[in-house]
């Protein structure tokens, strides 16, 4: 399965991120019902159908037992899970975790507004994870707290514990990142469909084929397309947008 990019878990103390790595991914960090259990990023891969995200669990956020090399590892991230625990004061903590964040100029999107200091700073997407809705008592919670944060956040609960909103979990991950998966087809042969290529929303039919090898691009005649808005095999150029899911046979000469 090929990897379609990077996201990292970040929160305070005890919100429970490397349960959650450990349930979403093949990873094994330690786990522990106290503080900085985690001391050095782990991370782990997170399928999501037929491809896999990278998930990282650093250290958890705080101001005294973090490095500085922590925080450049989460500003190259592509998105943020910032992790809250559900039952225990996670507006509290999801302002303390955004206020640490900031002060290291890694700004959630929703807040880039309010920065003091936009140039010098990293804004990237988040996902809100309220952690720790094991069940339907929590809900009420969950449902109090995204309405406390307000339409400009994004807010799952999840579970660590059972798994709960998993399946959202992703479908949101896979859509916040921006990607599609596009599928190959050999001449005269039947499409590749366990294995595809993923690239950013916008790519192209010329996108595609530097994907799968810069041959395909430099001798690139045409293409024809299965998928969104177009006939079965229907022959398209070079800019010819594609569509998550479709599949697509190069033509060379």
């Amino acid at each position: 399965r090929e990897g379609a990019g990077q996201a990292v878990l970040v929160g305070l103390p005890n919100t429970g991120k490397s349960s959650l790595l450990r349930a979403l991914t093949h990873a094994r960090p330690e786990v522990a019902g106290y503080p900085f259990t985690t001391w050095t990023p782990t991370p782990g891969m997170m399928p999501i159908g037929d491809i896999q995200v990278q998930l990282v669990d650093p250290p958890p956020l705080h101001r005294d037992h973090v490095e500085p090399a922590i925080y450049d590892l989460i500003r190259h991230a592509e998105l943020l899970l910032a992790v809250v625990d559900l039952t225990d004061g996670p507006l509290r903590q999801f302002d303390e975790m955004n206020a640490i964040l900031v002060e290291h100029r890694v700004v959630p999107l929703p807040l880039k507004d309010r920065t003091g200091n936009p140039e010098r700073s990293e804004f990237l997407p988040a996902l809100v994870l309220a952690n720790k809705n094991d069940d339907a008592l929590t809900d009420v919670d969950a449902a109090v707290f995204g309405e406390l944060l307000g339409a400009s956040w994004t807010v799952i609960p999840v579970s660590a514990a059972s798994g709960r909103n998993f399946d959202l979990l992703k479908k949101r991950v896979f859509e916040t990142l921006g990607i599609i998966r596009v599928y190959s087809k050999p001449p005269g042969k039947k499409p590749e469909m366990g294995s595809p290529f993923v690239l950013k929303q916008g790519s192209t039919v010329a996108d595609f084929a530097a994907k799968v090898h810069h041959d395909f691009l430099d001798h690139l005649s045409s293409a024809r397309v299965w998928g969104a808005g177009v006939r079965d095999g229907q022959l398209t150029g070079r800019d010819h947008p594609l569509n998550d899911g479709d599949v697509v046979e190069l033509k060379t000469g």
